[in-house]
């Protein structure tokens, strides 16, 4: 039995600047994608048909197997599931049919995989899922991936935005330029304080990058509320992704030292909560 996996992933700064060819930290989350040939579920069937598509074009192959998607990651959040759940099909039908692979070759199909889902996608989430750990991703610089793995961070959903994430790109345009700079800046700086945990520095990093998305007008007033109490408790958080206004704003990446703390608001709240280790695994084939 073929059994593939693949992280999400999560952004942790410069989701909206990266659109202006500025740099964005990445980073793989150990909630994952997995695909199982020859286990039957009927899942995803949009997912499916597109990868299949391209298998059959691609490599002249027809008769599909049977194989189950099983996903840890909510669809819709921004946490990158056509991304992993691409590659990790890829993968599976590649090794089934014994065709020769590698994570290049995965990350390329995947990215045309996206390139349907998305119409113009960076690029960012299929590298991200398929090499894993935390990658410095730019258009048109090749991506600096970093295995390292970090703890104390949590996820909290606070609901899909009913904005697309086209719209909050118009939304941010008015004033995105004010913060270009600050947001490259912010990036280039939080990979290496993320590597030697210095806590301090890193919440004061978070912090910044948030007040910046907040500037342009991204984030909503029920997200701005949870972060702000994170941030009394002496820990820090931001939206990542496109953000919303009018009622989700999507997911939020918190810190604390103490993620119960974490845990707490989202009950309060009424949402869902997930603890998660930065720089996870890439692709893996479990079996």
């Amino acid at each position: 039995m073929i059994k593939v996996s693949v992280p999400g992933k999560i952004h942790l700064l410069g989701e909206h600047t990266v659109v202006y060819g500025k740099p964005a930290l990445l980073s793989a989350i150990d909630l994952r994608v997995t695909v199982t040939v020859g286990k039957s579920n009927t899942g995803f069937p949009f997912l499916r048909e597109t990868v299949q598509d391209l298998i059959k074009e691609k490599f002249k192959v027809n008769k599909m197997p049977v194989y189950s998607i099983e996903s840890d990651l909510p669809v819709g959040s921004g946490l990158g599931f056509s991304a992993a759940g691409s590659a990790a099909i890829i993968a599976a039908l590649l090794s089934h049919f014994k065709i020769k692979w590698d994570k290049e070759l995965v990350n390329d199909l995947a990215f045309e995989a996206e390139k349907v889902f998305h119409g113009t996608p960076s690029g960012g989430d299929n590298t991200t899922a398929t090499y894993g750990g935390l990658i410095i991703f730019q258009k048109g610089v090749a991506p600096l991936p970093s295995q390292s793995k970090i703890k104390n961070f949590a996820l909290i959903n606070t609901g899909k935005p009913v904005e697309t994430t086209k719209q909050m790109i118009e939304i941010a345009k008015a004033k995105i330029h004010s913060i270009l700079d600050d947001q490259e800046r912010l990036v280039r700086e939080l990979l290496p304080v993320l590597k030697t945990g210095d806590e301090t520095k890193m919440i004061s990093i978070i912090k910044a990058g948030e007040k910046n998305l907040e500037n342009i007008g991204v984030v909503g007033k029920k997200a701005k509320k949870i972060i702000q109490d994170i941030e009394t408790l002496g820990g820090a958080a931001k939206i990542s992704g496109a953000g919303g206004q009018k009622k989700g704003s999507g997911i939020i990446i918190c810190y604390h030292r103490n993620r119960k703390f974490i845990e707490e608001i989202a009950n309060k709240n009424s949402l869902q909560f997930f603890n998660v280790e930065l720089g996870a695994e890439g692709l893996r084939l479990e079996s």
